[in-house]
């Protein structure tokens, strides 16, 4: 599957997530729809929240939406998607304000009620209303005429004197040279305001300014809920103006539509189009159908920019980045926020910059001591530190480190405490330390090794790098809060090209080499130049940065329990959250890092982190506390070094080439001998605790390298993910037929069981999907599907397990010098074998035969494929049967003619391949693994068992596909099966896909695949995108091997 095949498809699957929470909000609306009595203030409250997710929702729909657009062959499909997708938005956002509304309509107390109640209070002061001032301008008259006349000019409590001191004071510019020579006496009020009047109560020629005004909107050049609020505002003013001066405003509304709709932009415009065409075509298009839509389209565009703000567009929607505090096209925090768009916290309390309190530079650079001092003047809650409550109404929990009622960021419990030993002490030399590894992704530019289990006579446990939260500045030279990572081990500085894209800095093309440990290489051709700050701005430096894809996955890789560290509250951290996993955004080098250094340090204790003192604040970095398990991590080292070489040599293009053919290379056996620790581990977890059952089934634990209960909304999620799959079946009524087939057929055979649908704390479901070869079914479950919350997936948690088979070469050089072949395979080899029912709750699934019913939850009770130690528990099984053998003969069988479930094997006797037939049957059924799908070479060696074989035609030229290699069992050769007619190759990833079709791990064709493999280095040498076209000289030599391509098909070897 291609790059753009794997991304379409990720998109797709997050689309389907978004329609689900749509489908999910839209069935809380209908509840609500349905209710006979009035909704209670808890049900407005929580359909106030939702309205405002279902608006943070579409931001992040629209983001996968246009980058489907973006790679789809098929824009109209894309198109129509959309279109259906911000209808049913739309609509149910409309019936859920409008419910809302009506709720805050009937709270609303009646003037009775009022007065009722009035009379029974004390009076409250209420605030002073503000005189309305006049400047000359027609377009404010009436809006003046008709406030100052309410509260002036009509009020028989003030008098006469008043009135027209309160009308000077009311009066600029050009409005009050009218009455200036006028003394203020209680005679000359009503002549002054007649003069006023006559100067400026013109109807003729207030009709005219407020036309003009209609006329001369200024044309909105780019989107912005801004801009089109102030359109909407300014022309609901000048209709009610020109209303009340008696004009029929009420007739011009397809004038006034197609006036103010070639003012917006070309997007918004796109927008009111296909708006109108959802409308009815019968009814005339009014004004107010404007108005709607400009609404919608308002809240839309805050709902986006609101979200640019506050939250990060990805996978983990609760986890941020970084803060970009004066640019809304990226947001990343580090910070873990909750955030919902109804606080009111427009700004920061303490800068008044466009951020949250927590994430304010101002803020953070303080002490904690400070930090607590300062919150009352800002009159924040103290708890989540934000504006719109206080402590006694938030929600949120309290401090992580002493269990209180308020932030971390401002626990001062140290000081309650009795005085811990902190040792300070000079140091000249404070080298970076390597983070804990990520026991799920990979690194980048690093290496991981498995290390040790036990390291002198100590366990490894978490080890915390150092990172600092830093100022980096723009091109405009406005400042971003990014992460950053002092690092020792590299000889330069690195920047993520996802912050350089943000800065939006100059850079300079360059042509160098990162190399990592054992001599990982990565090309980069960027270099910019970087100003750095600290967060109490107290050091500034100008960094050489090179740029880079990715510089290094979150750090830590874990959320990690620092409650029982006790950091001084009197220090200043350099990242207050360095115990949360966070990205990346820059590597600061030994170039820079010994003049960040200081001088201090203090120790928290035997097997806890070191401060050190820097520049940038005090970093947290050294060992955590020992893991809980006895499975290492990972190590991680992020040592870099640039190669000032202009070029790359043709060698390190062959090495790089060269781990693209590895499936084709001779696995050392010596090297599969040595076990990694983890390998031990799950090698001595299986010998535990795998039995055999009374009719000799295997059943096996699943093992698991970290607890289950890192685990979390996995029932929410595969509910989302269901109810998409549900929705795709029903459109596909031949498609949902064979998938209720294969489910049911998968409860039949017992592989599944139903059980309660509940949210157990330590229960794990996983989604599933269907994948068509054909005409035939497989459903796929997807033990990858990551938690909302930390990103833990069931298969992360588990051991993978050592290759206990022999490798491809060996077996096929076996299968080659046999006279009689027969091959086979087991049937449903990973179903045969059961998981104990101990484990089998977190093999959960959600499924029903029809819509009409309730969702069901149901436990697999069999080995699943797509979880990672399904491998290796299948063929450990297997191994296990020829251990326990007694027949040495057929224990080798068994041994080493296995690959996965497929048997090759055979001999030189047709009676003895026979009986290995016969003898290999019975000890695999004894453990209830049938071999079916017998195939040979001779046909006295399959003919019993033709009725039991799906797809065998004894005595024909079918070709069969054996291990990647085609074979003809009657004449015994192999073949080559190369299925493109025609091979284009105007790109490197089209050539690849041909390329990588041509399967030889024997070698056979090497004679053909060397000229590929040289041409696919020539192509490296390029330095081309994999969708560049081609230099016409690369072109042509492509054309002239591959014509005779198809030759290959006809290709036999004996």
């Amino acid at each position: 599957m291609t790059e753009n095949n794997k991304e379409f498809a990720e998109l797709t699957k997050k689309r389907s997530s978004f329609k689900g929470r749509i489908t999910i909000f839209s069935g809380f609306v209908q509840l609500l729809e349905n209710k006979t009595t009035q909704l209670s203030s808890k049900e407005a409250n929580e359909l106030e929240l939702r309205i405002g997710k279902l608006e943070l929702l579409y931001a992040q729909f629209d983001e996968t939406q246009t980058r489907l657009e973006c790679i789809a062959d098929n824009m109209d499909s894309q198109l129509l998607e959309r279109d259906e997708f911000e209808s049913r938005y739309y609509s149910i956002l409309s019936k859920a304000q409008d419910i809302y509304s009506n709720y805050k309509r009937s709270q609303v107390p009646l003037p009775s009620e009022c007065s009722l109640r009035t009379g029974n209070r004390p009076p409250v002061k209420l605030p002073t209303i503000q005189l309305p001032t006049f400047s000359g301008t027609y377009n404010s008259w009436l809006e003046f005429r008709d406030t100052f006349t309410s509260l002036i000019h009509n009020n028989e409590s003030i008098d006469e004197v008043n009135k027209f001191h309160y009308l000077r004071t009311s009066l600029e510019g050009s409005a009050a040279v009218v009455i200036q020579s006028m003394e203020c006496t209680s005679n000359n009020y009503q002549v002054a305001w007649n003069l006023l009047c006559d100067r400026f109560d013109n109807k003729r020629l207030l009709i005219q300014n407020h036309v003009s005004a209609l006329f001369n909107i200024d044309p909105v050049t780019r989107e912005s809920a801004a801009t089109l609020k102030n359109i909407l505002d300014h022309l609901n003013k000048n209709l009610r103006a020109l209303g009340s001066l008696g004009e029929p405003v009420q007739q011009w509304d397809t004038l006034l539509i197609h006036m103010v709709s070639n003012k917006l932009d070309s997007k918004t415009y796109r927008e009111w189009e296909e708006y109108k065409g959802r409308l009815d075509q019968e009814h005339k298009i009014e004004l107010r159908h404007f108005f709607d839509f400009m609404k919608l389209r308002i809240n839309v565009l805050e709902t986006i920019e609101f979200s640019r703000h506050t939250q990060q567009p990805s996978k983990q929607p609760k986890l941020k980045t970084f803060v970009s505090t004066n640019n809304g096209n990226h947001i990343n925090s580090n910070f873990i926020v909750n955030s919902k768009p109804t606080d009111s916290t427009d700004s920061c309390p303490k800068c008044s910059g466009d951020h949250k309190l927590n994430s304010c530079s101002q803020f953070l650079a303080l002490s904690n001591e400070a930090r607590l001092r300062l919150l009352p003047t800002l009159k924040v809650c103290f708890v989540c530190l934000s504006r719109s409550h206080f402590a006694n109404r938030c929600k949120k929990p309290g401090c992580k480190f002493c269990k209180r009622r308020h932030s971390f960021l401002v626990c001062v419990a140290d000081k309650l405490k009795p005085a811990v030993p902190a040792e300070r002490v000079d140091s000249s030399i404070i080298s970076a330390t390597p983070s804990a590894g990520n026991p799920i992704n990979n690194l980048t530019l690093s290496a991981s090794v498995s290390s040790a289990s036990q390291v002198g006579t100590r366990r490894r446990g978490d080890v915390l790098l150092s990172t600092a939260l830093v100022k980096l500045y723009d091109s405009n030279n406005r400042e971003h809060i990014g992460r950053a990572v002092l690092d020792s081990g590299s000889t330069s500085c690195l920047l993520s090209d996802k912050m350089f894209r943000l800065l939006n800095l100059p850079y300079d093309h360059i042509d160098r080499r990162v190399l990592g440990i054992n001599n990982v290489t990565s090309q980069i051709n960027k270099m910019c130049h970087l100003h750095m700050k600290s967060l109490n701005e107290q050091f500034s430096i100008n960094l050489n940065c090179f740029i880079l894809p990715s510089l290094t996955d979150n750090v830590p890789c874990r959320p990690l329990d620092v409650s029982s560290l006790n950091i001084p509250t009197d220090v200043c951290l350099a990242d207050p959250h360095f115990h949360s996993p966070s990205s990346v955004d820059l590597i600061i080098g030994a170039d820079v890092f010994w003049d960040i250094l200081g001088s201090q340090r203090i120790n928290l204790g035997r097997d806890q982190p070191t401060l050190c003192e820097t520049k940038l604040g005090w970093i947290v970095s050294g060992p955590m506390k020992l893991l809980p398990l006895s499975v290492s991590n990972p190590i991680r080292c992020n040592f870099v070094n640039t190669d000032s070489t202009s070029d790359m040599s043709n060698d390190n293009i062959q090495n790089q080439l060269a781990r693209f053919w590895t499936l084709e290379e001779v696995n050392n056996l010596n090297n599969r001998s040595i076990l990694s620790s983890e390998q031990k581990l799950c090698e001595e977890h299986f010998t535990k605790y795998t039995s055999r059952l009374s009719d000799g089934r295997f059943q096996v634990r699943i093992p698991l390298k970290y607890d289950s209960t890192v685990l979390s909304d996995t029932l929410f999620r595969a509910k989302q993910c269901f109810i998409s799959l549900e929705r795709k079946l029903l459109k596909e009524p031949i498609l949902c037929k064979m998938y209720r087939e294969f489910m049911s057929e998968y409860q039949t055979l017992g592989h599944m069981s139903e059980c309660e649908l509940v949210s157990e704390c330590n229960a794990n479901f996983i989604p599933h999907h269907g994948i068509l070869r054909g005409s035939k079914l497989r459903v796929v479950f997807n033990a990858s599907f990551s938690s909302k919350t930390n990103n833990a997936t069931f298969n992360s948690i588990q051991m993978v397990g050592p290759t206990v088979q022999d490798d491809l070469l060996s077996i096929l050089l076996r299968f080659r010098q046999h006279k009689y072949i027969i091959i086979a395979d087991v049937e449903k080899m990973y179903r045969q074998i059961l998981v104990h029912p101990s484990d089998r709750h977190l093999q959960r699934i959600i499924w029903r035969d029809d819509p009409a019913e309730p969702l069901k939850a149901f436990e697999l009770n069999t080995v699943t494929y797509g979880t990672a130690s399904a491998p290796f528990l299948a063929t450990r099984c297997l191994k296990q049967l020829g251990l326990e053998c007694d027949d040495k003969r057929i224990a080798e069988v068994i041994l080493h003619d296995f690959y996965v479930d497929d048997l090759l094997t055979g001999g030189d006797d047709l009676s003895t391949v026979l009986e290995i037939r016969n003898k290999v049957s019975a000890t695999l059924a004894s453990a209830q693994l049938p071999l079916r799908k017998w195939k040979s070479n001779d046909p006295q060696l399959v003919s019993e068992f033709t009725k039991s074989s799906h797809d065998l035609n004894i005595g024909g030229i079918e070709p069969s596909k054996t291990l990647g290699l085609g074979w003809y069992p009657e004449s015994d050769q192999l073949y080559f099966p190369i299925s493109a007619s025609k091979f284009e190759g105007n790109s490197k990833r089209e050539i690849l896909s041909v390329v990588s079709q041509i399967f030889d791990p024997l070698g056979l064709a090497s004679p053909v695949i060397i000229k590929f493999k040289m041409l696919l280095q020539s192509l490296w040498l390029q330095n081309l995108s994999w969708d560049d076209s081609l230099p016409s000289t690369v072109h042509k030599n492509w054309l002239d091997i591959s014509k005779n391509l198809n030759v290959l098909n006809n290709l036999s070897v004996p």
